[in-house]
């Protein structure tokens, strides 16, 4: 009796602590992405859209270089049994390492992209060929010197799904580099507005994660076992990284080379705005779902089922509804938000928001890396890809820009059967939870028809 009251204790106790885990999660997210939104709206009207392009490119190169080298060092603080401080200390000394090392790599990259421009590689309209783009590169980069830094305790707390002074951090860095941005562009419209902001916003977050934690302080470190269970564990995530980098920034990294920055700047308004919704359930997937999702079979694999379809109930809802919503109400959208020079991002953003559909089957992935089986998600990265560039390349040739981005899209969704097999193969799938909330996606799309009914009547 005493085991069994214990045992219920316990669990509730796990379940209040995934709830407020949540909670913090998406209403931080939610107000970011307010914040995120806002700042858009205000610097698009400060700045040219081929300043968006710019740096839209830049990011991606450096969130390119950011996967390459990724080791799984948060992931393996969240998910290893292993939590001494000779094990913590060590992933912080490779975190600082590897900072450095991508900075050393953006600046290779950015002589390379500045030579490739002098023996004119490029066609004349594209965003490589732009002479700020190198320069972008290499400042850039020290983010991730400024990031290496970042204390541990900040994926600690993850681990503990106790996100409070995460949120508070994230929150107060973002505010802080948005008021540098806008300060930045009304004395000097240039993309160097941009670019200053994302350096501030490490600075703050990186000096806070130190500051608002206590506890026992970062220090270098090296232990031998440490880094061997480290580098066993983050081998797949190395490969997922770098083959997530190859599949999340495709679409930018091949329109970069056949469209002009413009072009472009339109197509990163779109993927922004159906990013705002994908980084709300992915940034509550990863920081919540995964650390549960560990937790819950490191202590009572049996239960990992029953702690994954709980968990999926919100994400199912949220992105049925969306994708149907916005499939539905993409161009009216772009007209309330944005001046007439962002027109084309409309069509852009409905045919992107059919992807929407696919989030809900990734809690599924931090179910197969709790499981300490990393390679499931790889495999379903590699089909992703696949589909991308066989169907990307023969629909761009055939149907133009409209048909990449419509491959992008399909790419995403082609993932879902393997994605079930996984969980059937695993003992993780029940058909009815699958099934019950599919009636949302064309209720999403009615309310979004009836929203653009009312928009119409009222103009």
């Amino acid at each position: 009796m005493h085991t069994s009251s214990e045992a219920e204790e316990k669990s509730n106790t796990f379940k209040k602590r995934v709830i407020t885990a949540g909670i913090w999660s998406a209403g931080s997210h939610v107000l970011s992405q307010a914040i995120r939104l806002g700042s858009n709206l205000i610097m698009t009207r400060l700045l040219a859209p081929e300043y968006f392009g710019l740096m839209a490119i830049a990011n991606v190169f450096i969130f390119g270089l950011i996967m390459l080298s990724d080791m799984g060092l948060r992931q393996s603080l969240i998910q290893s049994k292993r939590f001494d401080e000779p094990f913590i200390n060590t992933i912080w000394t490779l975190q600082v390492l590897r900072g450095c090392v991508i900075w050393i790599l953006s600046l290779l990259l950015a002589l390379g992209v500045y030579s490739l421009n002098l023996v004119d590689i490029w066609p004349k309209d594209s965003v490589y060929r732009d002479e700020l783009l190198p320069y972008i590169l290499a400042v850039i980069g020290f983010n991730s010197v400024i990031g290496g830094f970042e204390s541990t305790k900040l994926a600690t707390s993850s681990r503990e799904l106790s996100l409070g002074k995460n949120v508070a951090i994230g929150l107060i860095s973002q505010i802080i580099a948005l008021i540098v941005m806008i300060i930045w562009a009304l004395i000097d419209k240039s993309v160097w507005a941009l670019v200053a902001a994302s350096l501030v916003a490490s600075t703050v977050s990186t000096t806070l994660s130190h500051l608002m934690f206590s506890g026992v302080k970062n220090r270098f470190y090296w232990d031998k076992e440490a880094f061997e269970q480290i580098f066993h564990f983050g081998k797949w995530i190395f490969v997922t990284s770098i083959l997530g980098f190859l599949l999340s920034s495709s679409d930018r990294l091949l329109l970069g080379g056949l469209v002009d920055a413009a072009t472009l700047g339109l197509y990163a308004t779109a993927f922004f705005m159906v990013g705002s919704l994908k980084d709300l359930l992915g940034n509550v997937i990863h920081s919540v779902g995964f650390p549960a999702l560990s937790e819950s079979y490191r202590n009572n694999p049996a239960s990992l089922k029953a702690v994954y379809y709980k968990l999926r109930v919100p994400f199912d809802i949220v992105s049925t509804l969306g994708s149907g919503f916005l499939f539905a109400t993409g161009s009216l959208i772009v007209g309330l938000l944005y001046d007439s020079r962002y027109a084309g991002a409309g069509w852009i953003l409905q045919i992107l928001a059919v992807s929407v559909f696919e989030l809900r089957y990734r809690l599924s992935g931090e179910c197969f890396m709790a499981m300490g089986k990393p390679r499931l998600v790889t495999n379903l990265i590699i089909l992703d890809l696949i589909v991308l560039y066989i169907l990307g390349y023969l629909a761009f040739n055939y149907y133009g820009f409209k048909g990449a981005v419509w491959a992008v899209t399909l790419s995403a969704i082609s993932t879902i059967p393997l994605n079930l097999y996984y969980q059937h193969k695993f003992g993780v799938l029940d058909w009815k939870r699958e099934l019950i909330t599919l009636p949302l996606l064309p209720v999403g799309y009615g309310m979004g028809l009836l929203v653009v009914y009312f928009f119409t009547l009222i103009s």
